[in-house]
């Protein structure tokens, strides 16, 4: 069965913002944030407070692109300090629009629409060729509906994706695959 995909350790972070160095802040959280857009990984920014998002998802080109981003980001800042008085950390996610879409292909798997899943799967896969969460999930649903050569030929892949927990839950579906209908 399909899991909603892990979060990565890498994709998300905290900024302490300090109500003494608010400017210092947002610098440390735009050169954060610059960092990843130069690996090209993620298209949005999701900025929480306590787990809630202090507002919709920002798309990353507008979240690095001018100091005038970077003044209102200063301003909401510095209103969640005045209103809370302290030092207080803020999370900041990063996201890619086919992790999304693998999301929604579970769903879709769960609620038994298992061609809208296939779709959703393989567009997360047009978004960011070679997602492992993607190949993992696709790969499982192949297999369910009886597609076992291209069910192995997607697992492969996702069980070469080192250090990814789904590569190593591809590599035991594929095992189990591989060994074919057990007899009694």
């Amino acid at each position: 069965m399909p899991e909603i995909p892990p979060k990565n350790i890498f994709e998300s972070f905290r900024v302490e913002v300090d109500p003494e160095r608010i400017d210092e802040s947002v610098r440390a959280l735009t050169s954060k944030v610059k960092e990843w857009v130069d690996q090209g990984r993620y298209t949005k920014v999701r900025i929480s407070y306590k787990g809630k998002p202090l507002l919709k998802d920002i798309p990353l080109g507008v979240f690095v692109a001018t100091e005038a981003v970077t003044f209102w980001y200063a301003g909401l800042l510095r209103a969640l300090v005045v209103n809370l008085g302290v030092r207080t950390f803020i999370e900041v996610e990063l996201i890619h629009d086919a992790e999304e879409k693998i999301a929604r292909g579970i769903e879709l798997y769960m609620d038994g629409e298992v061609e809208a899943a296939e779709d959703c799967y393989r567009e997360a896969l047009r978004m960011k060729p070679g997602d492992t969460a993607a190949l993992y999930n696709l790969g499982v649903l192949l297999r369910v509906t009886g597609r076992r050569a291209e069910a192995i030929e997607v697992l492969e892949k996702a069980a070469a994706a080192e250090g990814h927990p789904d590569a190593q839950r591809a590599a035991e579906v594929l095992e189990k695959l591989k060994r074919g209908p057990r007899t009694l």
